[in-house]
């Protein structure tokens, strides 16, 4: 199980930045999944399914699909240090943690 940061609110879908604002969060968001993951030292494999916990920074109500779609870079960056595409998963499991932590669990099986 890899712990990574909370996204920028930039790469929220209904954030309204500048596009080189948000390209900008993105590519440094990709950078920082991909860095953690290969510290992280996760041997290749055949990867088929990925589970996502989310911890909400605070107890404002937010949107899963908007939280998913927040981390699409992260996710591209941490594929990319894997060494596998992101349509190889079959299986995507997606939940919000009861707890407080501003922080995205993702585990790959």
């Amino acid at each position: 199980m890899i712990t990574f940061p909370w996204p920028p609110k930039e790469l929220n879908p209904n954030n309204c930045s500048h596009y080189h604002i948000k390209a900008k969060k993105k590519a440094i968001y990709k950078d920082l999944w991909y860095w953690t993951t290969k510290e992280a030292n996760i041997q290749k494999g055949d990867f088929r399914e990925l589970s996502i916990t989310f911890f909400k920074p605070n107890r404002r109500w937010m949107d899963l699909d908007n939280m998913l779609a927040s981390i699409k870079s992260g996710l591209d960056g941490m594929c990319l240090a894997l060494e596998i595409n992101d349509r190889c998963f079959t299986k995507i499991t997606i939940e919000i943690a009861d707890t407080i932590g501003g922080m995205i669990k993702v585990e790959i099986k």
